[in-house]
């Protein structure tokens, strides 16, 4: 009887090590067909942040991909977000609220200013298996003219 459990309990290792190595090869094959943009939102114009949708658009098939944010009554917070993309190239990321506040959408989008002092967008360019990070939406983003901002 003994020697029964030893092999039963051999083969259950075995088998714990087979899975093992499954399970890593199908993450590693999911890390390798997506990539993650991430960054937070921080100093939304006012003194709070309402629930927000970060969207990161591929800008040559259109392609969009998003994620969800809750929002925050602290406005000194930095309110983090992770886009998870399936396909390589240039994208844009903006975000907008979750519902119109005070009667309007509120959006913003991933930008700098140029020497003429006109915004314009910063691209981010994503390749598979990769982590693009510090594409911070703040508060500059979204004192812009709306009709700039990509809709979703």
């Amino acid at each position: 009887m003994f020697f029964g459990n030893r092999v039963l309990f051999a083969v259950l290792i075995c088998l714990f090590a087979v899975m093992s190595g499954i399970a890593e090869a199908s993450e590693d094959q999911a890390s390798a067909s997506t990539a993650t943009i991430s960054g937070h939102i921080t100093g939304y114009p006012s003194d709070w942040f309402p629930p927000m949708y970060v969207y990161a658009r591929n800008v040559n098939t259109r392609s969009t991909f998003a994620v969800y944010t809750q929002g925050s009554f602290d406005y000194t917070a930095e309110i983090p977000y992770t886009i998870t993309v399936c396909e390589p190239g240039t994208y844009t990321v903006f975000a907008w609220t979750d519902r119109k506040i005070s009667g309007v959408w509120i959006g913003g989008f991933y930008s700098r200013y140029d020497e003429k002092g006109s915004i314009e967008p910063i691209f981010v360019e994503v390749e598979l298996g990769q982590e693009v990070g510090n594409v911070n939406l703040e508060s500059n983003m979204f004192n812009v003219d709306q009709d700039m901002v990509p809709f979703p």
